[in-house]
């Protein structure tokens, strides 16, 4: 209820006024202050009115609210229709715009055809007009030239005519003014003796046998010059036609190449002749019998790559030369074969001096394929220089091994010539072995400098300020030509001068290389000299054999390669896919190369083993050494392949190839050109390849591969005879003897078999010095304690006991050796550094292999390389190593990203293979009942059923 004060008066009136309207006023009902007072009858009564109107409101509500929901609904409905509406006549009329601008774009185009048509035909009609002016005039002009030097040569001809008729008749004349005056001095000696009349018959007579012997005698001339001027004749016509059946006749490719290259022998093997370096004297008989064997085998197996490439089924019939030199060849220049000059470059380069040197190589290019000749001022005789031909070449090209730092340390040691009457002190001859011996323990790998010191040559092979003055000029223009640039050009060359001079910059400069590939396409379209011909398809095989062609190229090259002759065709494809596969090499071809490309056969490598076994595996120019060691640890039964690679040995100077991705053709090629620089000729380089252990892996296990274990072992033994090798005490050289008479004549010893097999175990120098008689007892001693009354041991178990004896006791020697430049850490004595990478860690020595800093696998948390080139050359790359201690080193080395490699590949083995884990930060565990350990930072936690493989992987 409502207190009465709340009520106003209009509210009791209105309550009354309802009561009275709906109960009536004669009803039983009573208002009260606050309340009306209703008989059951009449409150029941106004509920069901009341129900009545709130269900008529609600049925009005509802009814609203539909309405209003529906019309919303209509009118998205209708909104929708008019924007599909509008849609669909916008559609419509785009459409039949489309079509009409369509047809207006159509009538607009043959409109203008036909104008340009007309235009075209008045422009052909007038230059045709003009042309035929113009060539009337030029052959007018052509004619009158031509008249005017036949009126020359006519009036020329009938001049010298004419001075031998005058001639003749000034003869003829003397003659017989000769003979008139001897007539009559006949005639006054005759009249002495007879009657005038007489006398003067007699000289006429006699008068009459002169000139006729006069004119006899010059029809007797006459004639003879008839003859010789027919001899002439016939020769210049035999001289054609020889040069026209030259011109014919098939050309013999093994006879082309000998002539190009003349000192290419007519029949020799393909392998390397001369002493074999002195450290390996030891193996060189086992090596020459096993030559033979292998040789025969291999001709009877037959002559097949080695590495052969897998045929790419490739329609390449788009891409055709012809549609390469339309879309990118400049200057109008065609894509068929000339003989003059270019004024441009057929490709398109940034800056003048590659213009240039695109000039200067067409011009090699086309001394080489015979189409131009060869200057004939002869500045200089190439053939009597010191070094010879390639030695010259490589002053422009490459580096020299005399200049190189491991070859001054060879002269310094002796070197080749060097013998035991040089007169040296005792104390400098141990110097220089130590020398030698740490040359050939260290085998420095280093990359090739050909493309840097090249590059540098290059640059001043120019006259000086010549090419920098010219970049900015035209080639179009009159002024400089590559002959005034290029002194190489201004003489005559061999034709492996060129050789070099072409291949040298396709090697150096990668932007010369579509630019090679054209010239010589261009000049092997439509050439009609087979001689060029052949020239031609020699250099290009040569070429494809050193660097590939760019993207942009390669597939026009291939097309154009399969459609060339059936005797290159096969040959160049695969030795370019195996270019492309393998990577540019980095020298030019060596003489090995010259041979397979005049046989078209695959080269022979003869590999010998540290064991003496020798190997001769058929290779190609592409061949690297991670392929020779992958082929030779399947050939001989190698389960663990790493860390044998591949050695080469000149003289007493030994390289590591490695087994990475060097070239074995670029060693060799080095090595002939040092030979060549000694004197002796290409294919007499004593170089030799060996088969060896570099570098152990820190999770080697002998026991795992037997045939490795045996060849470590040779290479071991070896090593100690000649002095790779030093043991620091003599217990631990006497057992190693000791362990090699046991592999080899079993448990039972004898003092007399002993004594004289002690210069086969020991080094020549510390048996002189000490006495056969003590090494002999020192031996026997080891032997007995170590294997008598212990059974039978095998003798490969012996064996692995070697290895691991050396693995432990020399890893600096078993290492891989890079030079590198500390840009940037900690303080070191020197900057110039080698780094040594082993089983244990990494070394930073010096040249003396003294150790300036040692960081063992465990110390190192992070190993990073980057590279430092510009223009996607190589220039040089930087490695970066950081310690547990925090310090980080940063090296520039050729080689930063391969020691990376290596390192992590260490890194990586080792954490799989770890059963310990370093703890890096506190933890502690959540409470007392729960499994998980509590360490401190710099815990050592050793794990007992997992290692580090499965607990990084769980």
């Amino acid at each position: 209820g409502m207190k009465s004060h709340e009520h106003h008066p209009d509210v009791v009136a209105a309550c009354r006024m309802l009561a009275t309207k709906v109960i009536g006023k004669d009803s039983d009902w009573q208002i009260g202050k606050t309340k009306v007072f209703l008989k059951d009858q009449e409150d029941q009564m106004l509920e069901d009115l009341r129900d009545k109107m709130l269900t008529k409101r609600v049925l009005i509500i509802q009814k609203v609210v539909r309405g209003y929901f529906q019309r919303r609904r209509y009118l998205k409905m209708r909104s929708a229709a008019v924007i599909i509406q509008k849609f669909m006549r916008k559609i419509r009329q785009r459409r039949r715009y489309i079509k009409m601008i369509r047809g207006f774009r159509r009538l607009q185009a043959t409109w203008r055809a036909r104008k340009l048509t007309r235009r075209f035909r008045e422009m052909r009609r007038r230059i045709l007009l003009f042309q035929c002016r113009c060539r009337g005039y030029l052959k007018r002009r052509e004619f009158n030239r031509r008249l005017r030097s036949i009126i020359k040569i006519q009036a020329g001809f009938r001049m010298i005519l004419a001075m031998k008729q005058l001639a003749r008749l000034k003869y003829e004349k003397k003659m017989k003014d000769e003979a008139e005056r001897r007539r009559r001095e006949e005639e006054e000696r005759l009249r002495r003796e007879m009657a005038e009349e007489e006398a003067r018959q007699e000289a006429e007579r006699r008068m009459k046998e002169e000139m006729g012997r006069l004119e006899r005698e010059r029809q007797e001339q006459e004639e003879r010059e008839r003859r010789e001027r027919e001899e002439k004749r016939k020769e210049i016509e035999r001289a054609e036609a020889e040069a026209k059946r030259r011109r014919e006749e098939d050309v013999d490719d093994s006879k082309m190449v000998d002539e190009m290259f003349g000192f290419l022998p007519e029949e020799t093997k393909q392998k390397s002749e001369g002493d074999a370096p002195s450290a390996f004297k030891d193996l060189e008989k086992g090596r020459q019998e096993a030559l033979d064997t292998e040789e025969g085998e291999t001709e009877t197996d037959g002559k097949t790559i080695l590495f052969p490439v897998p045929e790419v089924e490739e329609d390449l019939s788009d891409y055709k030369f012809v549609k390469f030199a339309a879309t990118y060849f400049q200057g109008q220049a065609t894509p068929s074969y000339i003989r003059r000059a270019l004024k441009l470059p057929l490709l398109t380069h940034r800056t003048g001096p590659e213009r240039w040197t695109a000039l200067a190589i067409w011009v090699v290019i086309l001394r080489f394929m015979g189409d131009q000749q060869d200057p004939k001022v002869q500045t200089q005789q190439p053939e009597k220089e010191s070094g010879g031909t390639i030695s010259r070449v490589y002053r422009t090209l490459s580096r020299k091994f005399s200049k190189s730092k491991d070859m001054k340390v060879l002269e310094g040691s002796g070197g080749p010539a060097a013998g035991p009457d040089s007169g040296a002190s005792p104390e400098s001859d141990e110097k220089e072995k130590k020398k030698r011996r740490k040359l050939i323990s260290m085998t420095l790998k280093k990359k090739s400098r050909m493309v840097q010191d090249m590059a540098g040559e290059l640059s001043g092979e120019t006259e000086s300020g010549d090419l920098a003055s010219a970049a900015s000029a035209n080639p179009e223009q009159a002024g400089p030509t590559p002959e005034k640039l290029f002194p190489f050009l201004r003489r005559a060359s061999s034709n492996l001068e060129k050789l070099h001079f072409i291949i040298g910059h396709g090697i150096m400069r990668p932007e010369m290389r579509d630019e090679i590939y054209v010239q010589i396409c261009k000049q092997l379209t439509q050439n009609p000299s087979k001689a060029s011909h052949a020239r031609g398809w020699i250099l290009l095989s040569l070429c494809v054999g050193c660097f590939a062609p760019s993207e942009t190229f390669v597939k026009y090259l291939r097309s154009f390669i399969l459609d060339g002759p059936p005797g290159y065709a096969p040959y160049c494809g695969e030795r370019l896919q195996r270019t492309a596969k393998n990577g540019t090499r980095h020298q030019p071809p060596s003489w090995l190369e010259l041979q397979a490309v005049k046989a078209k056969k695959p080269l022979m490598l003869p590999i010998t083993f540290m064991d003496g076994n020798t190997k001769t595996l058929l290779a190609d120019s592409a061949t690297t050494a991670k392929e020779i060691c992958v082929h030779l640890s399947e050939k001989i039964g190698l389960q663990d392949p790493f860390g044998f690679s591949l050695y080469i040995a000149l003289f007493d100077k030994v390289s590591s190839l490695g087994s990475g991705s060097d070239h074995i053709m670029d060693a060799i090629s080095q090595c002939e050109q040092y030979a060549k620089e000694q004197g002796a000729q290409e294919r007499n380089a004593p170089w030799r390849l060996f088969f060896r252990k570099e570098i152990f892996a820190p999770w080697h296990d002998p026991a795992e591969d037997p045939v490795g274990t045996s060849l470590i072992y040779q290479q071991i033994v070896r090593g100690i005879k000649f002095g790779e090798y030093r043991c620091d005490k003599m217990e631990d050289l006497a057992e190693i003897a000791s362990q090699q008479f046991y592999i080899e004549h079993g448990g039972t010893i004898s003092p007399d078999k002993l004594h004289h097999l002690i210069p086969a175990y020991i080094p020549d120098g510390i048996v002189q010095s000490m006495g056969t008689d003590k090494w002999v007892n020192a031996i026997l001693t080891v032997f007995k304690r170590r294997f008598a009354g212990k059974g039978s041991i095998k003798s490969q178990r012996v064996r692995e006991d070697v290895v691991v004896y050396a693995k432990y006791k020399w890893p600096l020697l078993f290492s891989r050796f890079y030079e590198a430049y500390k840009f940037s850490g900690p303080s070191l004595p020197k900057n110039d550094v080698i780094i040594a990478v082993n089983w244990t860690g990494i070394y930073i020595v010096d040249d003396q292999e003294h150790i300036l800093l040692e960081c063992s696998f465990p110390e190192l948390t992070a190993v990073t390389s980057s590279r430092t080139g510009r223009g996607g050359q190589n220039q040089g790359q930087s490695f970066s190593i950081t310690t547990v201690k925090g310090d980080e080193y940063t090296f520039t080395s050729m080689s930063g990203e391969d020691i990376r490699d290596l390192v992590l590949y260490f890194l990586e083995g080792l954490r799989k293979r770890s059963k310990y884990v370093v703890a890096m930060m506190d933890y502690s565990s959540p409470g007392e009942g729960s499994s998980f350990l509590s360490f401190k930072k710099g815990d050592l936690i050793c794990l007992e059923e997992d290692d580090g493989d499965r607990k990084s992987g769980s």
